[in-house]
């Protein structure tokens, strides 16, 4: 289980640091979050 949060948290800090320094990422990111909530919403 520990294992499992340590991984999280690296994807999060990757995906923050990628938006922060790699243009056009966070409109990739924000749409992918937009399909995932959307599908969770119904």
């Amino acid at each position: 289980m520990k294992r499992f949060y340590i991984s999280i948290a690296a994807f999060l800090a990757l995906t923050v640091l990628a938006v922060l320094f790699v243009p056009g990422v966070d409109d990739f990111v924000e749409q992918t979050f937009q399909r995932y909530l959307g599908r969770a919403a119904r």
